[in-house]
């Protein structure tokens, strides 16, 4: 990784983490400030204290470690009850000499259970707040995508449907469809159900075919890396083909062929690379009637009439013809832009999609049925958050709501050193009608971290792999 990389890298990382870190804690710090608890300590970060000031009765931190953060509570014994944020996050923090006097408040260990299970949930539930208004932020902006034009592969389940070569989707479930990222992301929100209602333009034509998404599971798409279309039997076909390069002097130029150039039509019919190409070798010195629009003018088609130059095979005698230039695929792009309650809509159908798709892959995991290779540490997300830095703003923003997503339905695990741990502990000190020992608590705790920790290693050994690789 070469310096500059390496340092979008960094910079991603510590805004992702910082991002996600400040909701989910800012989550548990809100919620116990409004139910009466007294907070000691507010920290970004993990480790050694770098910078503190003290407000509200809570001390704000920012900490050496950017791996997590925690909200310390006031608690008896005169020691920190944190609510967990990550595997390396302590159960503890000694107290420093120099801090003040313990601040006014319920203290967290004897505070009614009720209002602790709402602090300890507010973290991960500001996580998925996170992510709905980053979706919605997205939707309302713009985000460039590619327009969803598609193909069938033989023998599938799109072929059986009919689809044919730039027919473009529109529609899914009756939700609009404007890019192909969109398609997907909606198809696998639909994982699992036998009749999903797909909604096709043809050349102005309204085409309607229904799937059946039944036979592919969430494991299978995790496997895939959550790419549900081509399980269809779709490929993405794009429109057209797409003039790269046109050579000077040749029949292509003297044609009014330009580079970045659209071959909409081949003789009247919808231009793929194949017909494209066969035209031109199969019309020496004839002419050969194109439709194309040019995507640095107005968005108007026009026609061409290219007549490709006579070219003789010196081994083989076989005359065909040659236009002089290079081509491949036409990849349109498009703006998926919504209104501002279609938005709200989207990201809320898109993060509870997104966070059945992580339960299913979890499941799957712990069934075998999914591989672990795919899980990311921290070197993996500072990769994927340069990459999203790069990109632009709203890739980012739509890495940020990923990363939200993923850190929220991890702190749900019923895994002692988690909020979900936490709250499983809490409901069952409710069934019992009395607290579990400090002594039970900590070998719980300490279990669960070893099982975190190895987790940590593991993953960061993946992502060590990938970058190997």
């Amino acid at each position: 990784m070469t310096s500059l990389p390496l340092l979008f890298a960094v910079i991603g990382f510590l805004l992702t983490i910082g991002i996600v870190v400040l909701i989910h804690e800012g989550g548990h710090y809100l919620a116990a400030k409004w139910l009466g608890f007294a907070v000691r300590r507010f920290s970004i970060g993990m480790g050694k204290v770098l910078w503190r000031r003290r407000a509200w009765d809570t001390e704000f931190a920012l900490s050496l470690l950017p791996i997590g953060g925690y909200v310390a509570f006031e608690g008896d014994e005169d020691d920190e009850r944190l609510v967990p944020k990550s595997p390396d996050e302590p159960q503890r923090q000694a107290r420093s000499s120099d801090e003040p006097p313990r601040a006014r408040g319920i203290l967290f260990d004897t505070g009614p259970r009720w209002k602790k299970a709402v602090v300890v949930a507010a973290g991960p539930l500001m996580n998925f707040v996170l992510a709905v208004v980053l979706f919605a932020a997205v939707g309302a902006m713009g985000v460039t995508d590619i327009a969803p034009y598609v193909a069938a592969v033989p023998n599938s389940q799109a072929s059986r449907q009919g689809v044919v070569m730039m027919d473009r989707v529109t529609a899914v479930d009756g939700r609009s469809i404007a890019g192909i990222s969109d398609f997907n992301s909606t198809l696998l929100e639909l994982v699992g159900r036998p009749d999903v209602r797909i909604e096709f333009d043809r050349a102005g034509e309204k085409i309607v075919r229904h799937f059946d998404l039944s036979e592919i599971s969430l494991s299978e798409a995790t496997a895939s890396k959550g790419l549900v279309f081509p399980k269809l039997g779709l490929r993405l076909a794009g429109r057209g083909v797409m003039l790269a390069d046109v050579v000077k002097g040749g029949p292509a130029e003297r044609a009014g062929l330009k580079p970045g150039d659209q071959i909409l039509t081949v003789m009247g019919e919808a231009a793929t690379m194949e017909n494209f190409a066969r035209a031109i070798r199969a019309n020496p010195g004839r002419t050969v009637t194109l439709t194309v629009r040019s995507l640095t003018g107005a968005d108007v088609p026009r026609t061409v009439e290219l007549t490709p130059r006579v070219f003789r095979d010196e081994a083989t005698g076989v005359v065909s013809g040659r236009a002089d230039l290079r081509y491949g695929p036409g990849i349109e792009r498009v703006v998926v832009r919504r209104g501002p309650v279609e938005s709200i809509a989207v990201a809320l159908d898109k993060v509870a999609g997104l966070t059945r798709f992580q339960a299913e892959a979890v499941g799957g995991m712990a069934k075998g049925e999914v591989s672990t290779e795919n899980l990311s540490g921290p070197v993996g997300i500072a990769g994927m958050a340069g990459s999203a830095l790069t990109s632009g703003f709203t890739p980012f923003l739509e890495f940020i709501a990923l990363i939200s997503i993923a850190i929220g339905f991890m702190n749900l695990i019923p895994i002692p050193a988690l909020d979900g741990g936490q709250l499983v502990i809490l409901a069952l000190e409710g069934v019992m009608g009395r607290p579990f020992s400090k002594g039970v608590k900590e070998k719980l705790t300490m279990v669960s971290m070893a099982l975190l920790i190895l987790l940590a290693v593991y993953v960061t050994i993946n992502d060590v792999g990938r970058l190997g690789a």
